[in-house]
């Protein structure tokens, strides 16, 4: 929980370095609240969007799954995209890699290749970006 708030107090902080830890404890806990936020959006049972009712839904995989979008869930996803997209920019400069990498999560195919590509161990040195990830 410790990164989960610690990248989203570094909302849009594209600077600098992050550790796997910080990437990988962050998406766990982001995929942790999420189920926890469908949960609750069940319970209140206010769903104002079906994925089913637009346009090429059959090519949203997730309407598979959980189709109906609350109020929670329409404002969850937005609000963690940023903070989601800084500790992945961050992550690829501790690989010594431009943040423009993260680009490729636009596509589908290259964003799965690159996710297992940012399980490689990063720079032991002092690159461009900055110092070592302490944690």
């Amino acid at each position: 929980m410790h990164y989960f708030i610690k990248c989203l107090k570094n909302y849009a902080n594209f600077n600098g370095r992050a550790s796997r830890a910080e990437l990988w404890y962050f998406l766990l806990c982001w995929c942790i609240v999420y189920f926890l936020v469908i949960l609750i959006d069940r319970q209140i049972g206010y769903n104002f969007l079906s994925l089913e009712d637009l346009p090429f839904s059959e090519y949203l995989p997730i309407g598979k799954f959980y189709s109906d979008v609350g109020i929670l869930v329409f404002f969850y996803r937005p609000l963690t995209v940023v903070p989601s997209l800084a500790v992945i920019v961050r992550r690829l400069h501790d690989m010594n890699m431009s943040g423009k990498w993260a680009y490729s999560f636009i596509i589908p195919p290259l964003g799965i290749i690159l996710l297992f590509y940012l399980a490689k161990s990063g720079d032991g040195n002092q690159n461009q970006y900055g110092d070592v990830p302490n944690e």
